[in-house]
């Protein structure tokens, strides 16, 4: 069956994903396991968009230079002018495009190192028409996003880095990568003079509907604030984050009955689970991390009480290990193929059993029931934090 493709921004997939969206790997991209899902249908993809848009000159800025955004025209980038959804089709042409990798420095996204691949806006200022208009989107890697952003990388405290890999990219010297910011700056003041028109042509000549930014003077409060929250005491570890702003509420018709599965229904969905051998061989076992981890299947964040693969081994003492492993127990469920109702079946039945904190299960195929032990839940994989766009 062919894969329902589907439109997720990263701001949305956890919300996706609850909806049943299951993520490609390899086609980096969400997906419907299967046509019409309930609670899919706002994420339906779109026609992709051109590899070239009409208009854009990919020779235009190229190369890693310090890119200054005049503050009167702060907070009229593309993601800040299209829906979620089409700046994700933008996203992925810009990333495809580019062959994964970023068009400055030629790097690849690396996980380990945080380094990820973002977008980024090159545009020309017709100082006679008083236009900022959209040349070119750009693929670049986190550091040389950084450095581009150079203003805003020394609001953040990473001046030094920023200013490192612009002279590694470039081959600055340390005097020449100074006079280059100074220069970029001097540019800057006088762009921040003048209040700007956006032309947005390159992107609604290929169907991309844009809408109206903030007013001059809105954008100028909103900037005020936004630069003083950043130069502000860093949240503490583990402190939770002031939630986005809610989305409007949408109407839709109330989901129809879920359908019910026998206790014989079950037991056979979960050997067919459990009978799937674990990725090093031998038995399947299964585990809930207390702690937030990142799943390398899907590319996300992965909170309490989601299952994780684990691993057990036997310590001295008869005490056992218990190794949650970086992949979400839930695809390997999407793989067997169960309908919807055995899906939630099987899941809600793997939470019951591992209802104890400090356990891990397994399914004993000949007995039919879980088996369940007792150990010191460990992950022994180094920290990762996920892309912020």
């Amino acid at each position: 069956m062919a894969r329902v493709w589907l439109d997720v921004p990263f701001a949305q997939k956890d919300e996706a994903k609850a909806h049943g969206a299951r993520w490609d790997p390899e086609a980096r991209r969400w997906y419907a396991p299967r046509p019409h899902m309930p609670g899919l249908d706002r994420w339906a993809a779109l026609p992709d968009v051109p590899d070239l848009l009409p208009g854009e000159d990919r020779s235009f800025g190229a190369g890693l230079f310090v890119d200054l955004v005049p503050q009167s025209c702060w907070f009229t980038n593309v993601p800040s002018c299209v829906s979620p959804q089409d700046w994700e089709r933008l996203r992925r042409m810009i990333n495809d495009r580019a062959g994964q990798r970023c068009e400055a420095c030629g790097q690849a996204e690396d996980r380990e190192a945080r380094r990820w691949l973002e977008a980024h806006e090159r545009w020309d200022y017709d100082t006679a028409a008083a236009v900022q208009r959209l040349r070119r989107l750009v693929c670049l890697c986190t550091d040389c996003h950084t450095a581009t952003h150079f203003g805003l990388a020394e609001v953040k405290g990473k001046r030094d880095a920023a200013l490192s890999h612009l002279r590694v990219v470039t081959g600055m010297s340390p005097d020449q990568a100074e006079d280059h910011v100074r220069a970029a700056v001097a540019v800057w003041r006088e762009r921040s003079a003048r209040t700007w028109t956006l032309d947005l042509s390159v992107l609604t000549d290929a169907g991309v509907s844009v809408v109206r930014p903030q007013a001059a003077e809105e954008r100028k409060i909103t900037a005020q604030r936004t630069t003083a929250r950043e130069r502000g005491p860093a949240p503490a570890p583990g402190a939770a984050l002031s939630p986005s702003p809610a989305s409007p509420s949408r109407t839709s018709a109330p989901d129809p009955p879920r359908e019910t599965v026998s206790g014989t229904r079950l037991d056979e969905a979960l050997r067919k689970v459990f009978s799937r051998p674990a990725a090093g061989g031998g038995v399947q076992w299964i585990a809930a991390p207390h702690w937030t981890w990142f799943c390398r299947m899907c590319d996300s964040d992965v909170r309490p009480p989601d299952i994780a693969v684990a691993s057990v081994r036997e310590t001295p003492g008869e005490n056992w290990e218990i190794v949650c492993r970086p992949c979400e127990w839930a695809h390997i469920v999407d793989e067997v193929g169960l309908s919807d109702a055995e899906h939630r079946s099987v899941m809600a039945a793997a939470a019951k059993a591992l209802a104890v904190p400090g356990t891990a299960v397994s399914w004993d195929i000949h007995e039919g029931r879980f088996r369940v032990i007792s150990g010191r839940l460990v992950d022994k994989q180094p920290e990762r934090r996920r892309p912020l766009w």
